[in-house]
């Protein structure tokens, strides 16, 4: 039960002098506030390179054609290549770890108008399994189907930020028709980007349309420009990175030992690097910031110290009236207790006060900082590390507390 009485004179006592506990509080304050501090900003940089990323699959890996850098079989050094749909046939028939595998075929940037608006858009061709890899928010209308390159459709979906600029004023454009470069297309959706990873341009201001549609555009046949491969969660993409490249180097006459040619881009090893990253800032975060919090709890444990030498004629009239030993320690644990402890709430306090503030912020914006916040279960970590803290400041000048007899007191005092 709280004992109002207890807590005023343990209260009168740490503020006896007032200078020395606020500059010996100020430590513990600045630490816990320290330690808050940079949880929230790590995990609003972990949160933000989240979202980056947030749209593309984690067990996913993108394949484009780049020039060759060794000569082989009477082809120079530099020679270009492209890839086409039969290789996307032959990788799904000889690597049976392939859950998903589309093109995609890039189209070039184009001015989009309609009406008297325009702007400039990057157009890509995909089909309807590249949903599957690249997960994006249809806002309105539907996505591309599979009727839709099979038939070579001249429709598009078009991102959020080209729709907001060619109708401003809030009309849908699902089933309007606006020109593309020379060639007109019919709206059948708005797409609004999960992340930031896009080939081509800001994912924002992309058309996209049937991949045989832009493959038809382009006169180039069958080519296209990537190749996105998706595998089952259990199958690391490491494992196929491989067969991909010596299937295409032996179909496309490249040199075994050209590991330029065949680029690869592993959407898995770039998770699994951004995991290890965060978990390394995690580490260093706790280690500056117990560092930071113990350096303060130091300082209240030689405050206290003091204070008990200070206080040796009070303690030995005390134990010489008959006061028990764990009625001093228990004083003394409970004045350390409780000034560890308000400053450590403060600190606690106006630490998630900067990082809400810090998040009202950034939350409009597209940074890569993003909710810098902390979990519930951090605070009341950081609450019991507060009380252990302060118990832990108390038991050296516990103990030399315990040590004073009334015969100490009594020569102290004259």
């Amino acid at each position: 039960m709280f004992d109002l009485d207890k807590f005023q004179e343990i209260w009168q006592t740490i503020t006896r002098n007032k200078t020395r506990s606020f500059l010996t509080a100020f430590g513990v304050f600045w630490g816990m506030f320290m330690f808050i501090g940079m949880l929230g900003i790590g995990q609003g940089f972990e949160n933000g390179m989240k979202r980056a990323v947030s749209n593309v699959a984690t067990n996913s890996m993108f394949v484009i054609a780049r020039t060759t850098t060794i000569e082989y079989k009477g082809f120079n050094a530099g020679r270009y290549w492209d890839m086409s749909q039969d290789d996307i046939d032959i990788l799904e028939r000889e690597i049976p770890e392939i859950k998903t595998i589309t093109g995609m075929t890039m189209y070039g940037s184009h001015k989009a108008s309609f009406n008297d608006k325009n702007c400039e858009v990057s157009v890509q061709g995909i089909d309807y399994l590249y949903y599957q890899i690249d997960n994006q928010d249809i806002t309105s209308g539907r996505g591309i189907s599979f009727l839709d390159v099979a038939e070579k459709r001249k429709v598009c979906v078009l991102g959020n930020g080209a729709a907001d600029q060619l109708f401003p004023q809030g009309e849908d454009p699902v089933g309007k028709m606006i020109k593309v470069g020379p060639v007109y297309f019919t709206i059948i959706g708005i797409v609004k980007p999960r992340g930031n990873i896009n080939f081509g341009g800001d994912a924002r201001t992309t058309t996209f349309i049937p991949t045989s549609t832009a493959q038809q555009l382009r006169g180039g046949g069958k080519v296209v420009d990537i190749i996105a491969i998706a595998v089952p969660d259990n199958i690391k993409i490491k494992k196929i990175e491989d067969k991909v490249r010596n299937i295409l180097r032996i179909k496309h006459l490249i040199s075994p030992l050209d590991n330029n040619a065949v680029m690869i881009l592993n959407i898995q090893e770039m998770f699994l690097m951004f995991n290890y990253l965060f978990i390394g800032i995690a580490s260093l975060i706790w280690i500056v910031g117990m560092g930071t919090l113990f350096a303060g709890v130091v300082g209240i444990s030689n405050i206290m110290l003091v204070t008990v030498k200070e206080r040796t004629n009070e303690i030995g009239i005390k134990r010489a009236l008959g006061a028990k030993p764990k009625v001093i320690t228990r004083q003394i644990m409970m004045e350390s207790l409780t000034l560890t402890f308000i400053a450590g709430f403060m600190g606690m306090f106006f630490g998630i006060l900067v990082l809400v503030s810090t998040e009202q912020i950034t939350q409009s914006s597209d940074s890569m900082f993003t909710n810098p916040t902390i979990s519930f279960t951090i605070a009341i970590v950081g609450t019991i590390i507060i009380v252990l803290s302060g118990l832990i400041a108390g038991i050296i000048p516990a103990k030399n507390a315990m040590r004073i007899k009334a015969i100490d007191a009594l020569r102290d005092e004259k």
